[in-house]
């Protein structure tokens, strides 16, 4: 490669202003390496940068050729802009004074190498043009680094007194402005080019940019950044769309952008305008980039502040937000690092549940604090066996997890507990997470339903007083009390005037010789009175109740309590349908619970049904009493008539004969009449004996093997003339594979004219009765059908009630017919129902079990 000295050939007598133009490039090259030479600061990696290097030969050639002479308008202030520029990339006054220095060796030594050295004349003139480039150079870079010193401190003073970007950059354009007095208007964009947006603005006093400018300012500021270089709008204008030209509409004359570039990125641009100038002078220009270069770390910074800022913020939100939630959740929360266990968060629910402060708890042994213990087993919970506990060793996760606890007060509770691990992204732990929910009353509520749907359904399976009454003491002993103490009324019968029921057979003979002595405690009884007269339960948490003291003048009730281990009580008055039955005394003892409101809601819910289920037995026994005195005064009547009855059927026979001699058919129509009536009495008279001795248990039947398809047939006949007489089709069906029935053939005969009594009263002329005998399995099946009117359908239940008759159907009678058919049929075995729909007939069947030939 030739070195510079190569390039200038061999020597030319000509001047040294024509040496200087001819010998342009070799200059330009010699002097690049030689300010390479002259120190570490100018070998950097970028580029020096060599604009108006050109102008500056030029300048000195011109000055050099007309010594004395003005230099050519074109090349004034050169050396002044070059030394601006110098200024714009960072470098010292000395740096631009050395770069002249060794700018003149080098021309002096190759026009020295050229054999022009002894050009005296030509020197001094080269070395005055020098000075005076020098001299301009210093001149304008010392002015314009005192403005731009007073512009780059007044950015320091934005950028210290600002809290946030757009702050800074407002402060930034005043300073511009102020800088700049050509500059009217400025803006700043920020953002890559496809996402610029207004940052702050100066000069617009009439209000912020309308929708047109905007836009025209964002095309302007994307040309900017695709040539990232300043530049006027003029000079972009060609590239630029015509929409960007409305930038002009705030009356602006000059126009000139910045980038804004940072490491090689840009990161938005500035728009500068005046409304005064055609165009800003390098002066100007030199520094907008000056400021703007300044400026641009400062924006980077300031928007990476306000990354941070906001980070910080959604991280601070983020930590008041969880802890807002972990204050206000309600469960239980405790957050513990492994391997340890050490508690490192836990909310105020948690202590609360537990009764302990948790955040004191160091490692997992340290969970022993917390008492615990499984539901269904007992069995005490170590500190291993927390959820949290296993959570923390193994990773296991616990869902749903229900624990018996011992507060730090000594009140008991249940909790469900949730534990799961927190894992990195490669499944490590980083800690566990514990929720407790406080089950407590919801546990209680659900024991105390399960506890009254028991008490409902074991009071109700019996309808005796006493039996009631006791079967109160085994329920709520052991489940809702240790003691249980039922006093009834005096006037009450069948019960007993004290009940007393304890799960332990000793302890309940000790109770009962304490009544027998006390016989019973007066304080007791004024309790009780005190509590049947307001009908109001009471609770006794402790024996330091106030009432107590009232009531316990010499203390011997409060001997009596103490002889018992009684802790804690209830007094719960036993009232239904405006009855009071007694009083029902609930006490816990050596267990060492105590009771609430709760226990008393629940206590008070089992008084009320246990009072109800009381006065059903109440009402039950006197309604049997009733009955049974009214079914001993129809079987004793029912038995006296048939003597009396008898006679007048004997008589009327006796008439009728004596009638039928005379031919007197007026004294045989009465006889008939009376005939009529007397069997109408006789058969009502078997029904209710009938009836009576069902009831009474004294209907024996005399079972024997018959066919049933007899005993069917036989039915039939019976009522065949009446069925005649009102023109009723009457017929029997039997299969022939009926088998035999060991039955009593008066009472399954009786059942059959039963069913077709009732059947031909209610089926009108042109209808029919059919009569069904026919095997089902181990039975045979009775059927009698009708094309009668039907029975409706909320009369159904009712058709086999006692003295019940339907009022639509036509049937007459006393309502014991079929009633006791039904008794009779059970009696057999069997079972009996009916089928019916208005309009449409009804069918009775019955069934009678067949003949066990083994």
């Amino acid at each position: 490669m030739r070195s510079p000295m190569d390039l200038l050939g061999r020597p030319n007598p000509k001047r040294l202003s024509d040496f200087i133009q001819r010998h342009h490039d070799a200059i330009l090259e010699a002097w690049k390496q030689r300010v390479q030479e002259l120190g570490p600061a100018w070998r950097l990696p970028a580029p020096r940068p060599v604009e108006h290097l050109q102008d500056v030969l030029a300048y000195i050639a011109e000055g050099t050729r007309s010594a004395g002479a003005t230099v050519d308008r074109k090349l004034r202030g050169i050396p002044g802009l070059h030394a601006l520029s110098r200024l714009a990339h960072g470098y010292d006054l000395a740096d631009v004074v050395m770069e002249y220095a060794a700018l003149r060796a080098v021309i002096l030594e190759l026009w020295d190498r050229d054999g022009n050295g002894d050009g005296g004349r030509e020197l001094i003139q080269l070395n005055g043009t020098l000075d005076e480039a020098i001299a301009d150079a210093v001149s304008r870079y010392q002015a314009a680094r005192v403005r731009l010193l007073q512009a780059l401190d007044a950015i320091s003073t934005a950028a210290l007194g600002s809290s946030d970007l757009d702050t800074f950059l407002r402060a930034l354009l005043r300073a511009t402005r102020e800088a700049t007095a050509a500059v009217d208007v400025a803006i700043v964009l920020l953002g890559d080019g496809d996402t610029l947006e207004v940052h702050a603005t100066a000069g617009l006093d009439d209000g912020p940019l309308a929708v047109p400018p905007l836009e025209a300012a964002r095309e302007f500021a994307r040309a900017v950044l695709a040539l990232r270089g300043p530049t006027s709008l003029d000079a972009a204008a060609g590239a630029l769309p015509a929409t960007a030209r409305e930038i002009r509409a705030r009356g602006l004359r000059a126009v000139y952008g910045v980038p804004l570039i940072h490491e090689g990125h840009p990161i938005g641009a500035a728009i500068l305008g005046s409304r005064h100038a055609e165009e800003f002078s390098e002066d100007d220009a030199l520094m907008l980039r000056t400021m703007t270069s300044r400026a641009t770390g400062i924006i980077v910074q300031a928007q990476l502040v306000a990354k941070e800022r906001a980070s910080r913020r959604q991280a601070d939100d983020a930590r008041a937000l969880l802890a807002t939630v972990v204050e206000q959740m309600p469960a239980g929360l405790v957050i513990a690092e492994p391997p340890t266990g050490r508690v490192l968060l836990s909310n105020p629910q948690a202590a609360a549940i537990f009764g302990l402060p948790l955040m004191a708890v160091q490692n997992v042994d340290g969970y022993a604090v917390c008492r615990g213990s499984d539901p269904r087993s007992g069995r005490p919970y170590g500190a291993r066996d927390w959820p949290l506990a296993r959570t923390i060793t193994t990773g296991e996760i616990v869902m749903d997890e229900e624990i018996d606890i011992l507060r730090g007060d000594g009140e008991r509770g249940r909790i469900l507990v949730r534990s799961a691990p927190v894992r990195d992204p490669v499944g490590r732990v980083l800690a566990a997470v514990v929720t407790f929910f406080d089950i407590t009353e919801r546990t209680r509520a659900e024991r105390g339903e399960r506890f009254l749907a028991a008490a409902s359904a074991a009071l109700s399976d019996t309808l005796d007083f006493q039996g009631t009454l006791d079967r109160v003491g085994h329920l709520t002993v052991p489940e809702l009390a240790d003691w249980c103490v039922i006093q009834t009324l005096p006037d009450l019968e069948g019960a007993r005037g004290i009940t007393v029921t304890h799960a332990r057979p000793d302890e309940l003979q000790r109770a009962r010789a304490l009544f027998r002595e006390l016989d019973p405690p007066p304080a007791l009884t004024a309790l009780l009175d005190r509590a049947l007269c307001s009908e109001r339960p009471e609770l006794f948490r402790d024996l330091s109740h106030p009432m107590l003291a009232s009531l316990d003048g010499r203390g011997a009730f409060r001997r009596f309590v103490r002889a018992l281990g009684i802790t804690s009580g209830m007094v719960l008055p036993m009232v239904a349908r405006g009855r009071t039955f007694g009083c029902i005394t609930l006490a816990t003892a050596r267990t060492g619970r105590v009771y609430d409101d709760a226990d008393l809601a629940v206590a008070h819910d089992l008084a009320q049904r246990a009072a109800l289920a009381a006065d059903n037995a109440r009402l039950y026994e006197a309604a049997q009493r009733a009955i049974e005195l009214r079914d001993n005064v129809l079987a004793t009547v029912s038995h006296d008539l048939r003597n009396p009855l008898s006679a007048v059927l004997t008589a009327a026979a006796v008439m009728t004969k004596r009638s039928a001699a005379r031919e007197d058919k007026g004294d045989t129509k009465a006889i008939q009449a009376i005939q009529r009536s007397a069997h109408r009495m006789d058969r009502l008279l078997h029904d209710l004996l009938d009836f009576a001795s069902l009831r009474a248990g004294r209907l024996a039947l005399r079972r024997q093997p018959h066919d049933p398809r007899e005993i069917g047939r036989e039915a039939v006949e019976t009522f065949e003339s009446q069925a005649q007489e009102k023109g009723v089709q009457l017929g029997v069906v039997s299969a022939d594979d009926v088998p035999l029935v060991a039955c009593d053939r008066d009472r399954v005969l009786q059942v059959l004219t039963n069913l077709l009594s009732n059947a031909l009263q209610v089926t009108s002329a042109q209808g029919a009765i059919t009569v069904r005998c026919e095997r089902r399995e181990e039975h045979v099946v009775f059927s009698v059908a009708d094309t009668g009117p039907g029975i409706p359908e909320d009369e159904l239940p009712h058709l086999f009630e006692r003295f019940w008759r339907g009022q639509r159907n036509g049937y007459k009678g006393t309502g014991l017919g079929l009633a006791i058919a039904r008794e009779l049929v059970a009696a057999h075995g069997g079972t009996i129902h009916v089928e019916s729909r208005v309009g449409a007939g009804t069918t009775f069947k019955f069934t009678i079990p067949v003949l066990d030939e083994g």
